[in-house]
């Protein structure tokens, strides 16, 4: 019986012993099994957390060839750009760099929220290609190291100098030394090779400008325009320095665009025309000379270049790109400068009868008159300017046809606006005309005269009355009192090319406070036509007047 009871004891510890081993090992295996789920999660979640079509190497790292070998290495903070994967399993845990025949481990790069992709130098011409040893390494544009690779590759040349070949590798330019195992092989190319590069210097680029050496933001993009359509393309400094040292052949039609200025307008052109313009620094290696001539290759000492001006032509542009010698004059050294006169016509109020309205003021103006006198001026070839270019040609950055003439209303009263009748607009828009309303700023929102026909510049913020020294405000007040007004103003309507007298009344302290605010010219009255000798800031213009003739209409205007 003890026998009997010890063997069913030990059959029973024994059962014991192999249910708690089958439910170790399901716990071991359930354990196993989520570790592994868990691990996968984990990896998936930092490979879709490393992968962007952009990333920089967090450490130095290996490359890899398809087979998974490693085949390199590639050091720490270097861009690259991947091929586009979705990322499904952790399968893919090696990424391939874009255009190549490389990967990289999924632990080793990191996001780059920004593209600082270098794009592949489509301007040189490619002459001959090269073979590295199965041992080499590649260098960044600073000469620092960057890739080491096992297994040869064969590259294009763009450039080279008496130490390095300069090449394109894996999205960025690189740097390869010379060496006897390199093996160099010539390469066919019908591109015809620039024989010199025209460097263009724009000293500013500016929406409006009132100096020499000023160019509107509109006329550069004319100038992009003109380059364009005749075939011209634009290349960098690290280009321009290659073709000047020899190093490099660029393909013909090469153009190096060159400003001391920087600004929101002029970078929105340089994006919106994919050209490539540098900002000039204030060491640059290469050391230019205003020649007005083409650069050649002969080093970075003294390199010929175009000083484009606010008076350069757009002849001159093409003939400048062609590389030919440019010799320009000043406005103002050329004859008969200050000879043109143009009339700047003053009108205040507009009515008309025909609906019933009327007005007893001198200054008013029928409809149908304003009417005669746009008819005279279309069928008699006449120019209607915009304030911006009667201002660049009274500073002598522009000249004008004969027939020109400047449109300008004083106020925004009576006719001017939609709220008050709404003769202005409609009428410049039906005769494709331009005008310049001076506006009392702080009288009536700017909004109701807005037109792509009329120009909106200052007439004061709040200083159109008498004041207590008899005269207009303007010319009462203090010089601190005046400025604040102009400036209130000018936050309004945001454009200071011009400034307008209230009752054509001047003081030395209003001119001053008018010109530091920043205004670039100030009209009055004075019954003549106006030149470039007038006092910039007294210019003269008619007053028009409810009793004109056209006889007197067109003798002020002829």
């Amino acid at each position: 019986m003890e026998k009997n009871e010890k063997k069913k004891k030990k059959i029973k510890l024994k059962k014991s012993w192999i249910i708690v081993g089958i439910i170790l090992l399901i716990v071991l295996f359930v354990g196993l099994f989520f570790l592994i789920k868990t691990t996968k999660e984990t990896t998936l979640k930092t490979m879709k957390k490393n992968y962007n079509t952009y990333v920089i190497t967090n450490k130095k790292a290996f490359l890899y060839n398809s087979k998974r070998k490693k085949i390199g290495t590639i050091e720490k903070n270097n861009f690259l750009e991947l091929e586009k994967i979705e990322i499904k399993n952790t399968s893919q845990k090696y990424f391939k760099i874009k255009n190549s025949d490389y990967y990289i481990l999924y632990k080793d790069v990191k996001k780059q929220k920004e593209s600082s992709k270098e794009e592949e130098n489509k301007n040189y011409i490619i002459e001959k290609e090269i073979t590295t040893p199965k041992e080499s390494t590649i260098y960044d544009e600073n000469k620092k190291e960057l890739i080491h690779l096992s297994n040869s590759i064969t590259l294009p040349i763009q450039a080279e100098d008496e130490s390095y070949y300069h090449t394109y590798f894996l999205q960025r330019n690189i740097l390869i030394k010379k060496d006897k195992q390199i093996k160099e092989k010539e390469k066919k190319t019908e591109d015809i090779p620039a024989t010199y590069v025209s460097s263009l210097y724009y000293e500013k680029i500016e929406d409006s400008c009132f100096d020499l050496g000023c160019t509107p933001t509109s006329t550069f993009q004319e100038h992009l325009n003109l380059l364009k359509e005749a075939g011209y393309y634009t290349i960098t400094e690290e280009e321009f320095k290659e073709f000047l040292q020899g190093h490099a052949k660029l393909k013909e039609k090469a153009i190096f665009l060159l400003t001391a200025s920087e600004n929101e307008s002029l970078t929105k052109v340089i994006e919106e025309n994919g050209i490539k313009m540098t900002k000039l620094p204030e060491n640059s290696e290469i050391k230019y000379a205003a020649t007005n001539k083409k650069a050649l290759p002969n080093g970075l000492e003294n390199v010929d270049c175009y000083f484009v001006k606010s008076y350069t032509t757009n002849d001159n542009i093409l003939r400048m790109a062609l590389g030919e010698d440019v010799v320009e004059i000043e406005p103002s050294q050329k004859e008969g400068y200050g000879n043109q006169k143009i009339a700047v016509l003053n009108y205040h109020f507009f009515y008309d009868s025909s609906l019933g309205e009327s007005c007893n003021e001198v200054i008013c103006l029928e409809v149908s008159k304003f009417r005669e006198h746009l008819d005279w001026l279309r069928d008699n070839g006449y120019k209607t300017l915009t304030m911006n270019e009667f201002v660049r040609w009274m500073y002598g950055q522009i000249e004008l046809p004969e027939k020109s003439v400047l449109i300008t209303v004083d106020d925004g009263a009576m006719g001017t606006g939609l709220h008050n009748g709404n003769k202005l607009n409609p009428l410049l828009e039906e005769y494709n005309m331009q005008g310049t309303l001076f506006l009392i700023a702080g009288w009536w929102d700017i909004e109701n005269y807005r037109s792509p026909n009329l120009t909106i510049q200052s007439h004061t913020y709040d200083m159109h009355l008498y004041g207590t020294c008899g005269r207009g405000q303007l010319n009462c007040a203090t010089y601190e009192k005046a400025k604040e007004d102009l400036q209130k103003s000018l936050d309004i309507i945001g454009n200071a090319d011009s400034f307008c007298f209230p009752f054509y009344m001047t003081s030395d302290t209003a001119i001053q406070a008018i010109k530091d605010t920043g205004f670039k010219v100030a009209f009055v009255g004075g019954m003549r036509k106006a030149n470039r000798n007038n006092n910039k800031y007294l210019i003269p213009r008619y007053p028009i007047h409810s009793d004109i003739t056209m006889q007197e209409f067109i003798s002020m205007v002829s």
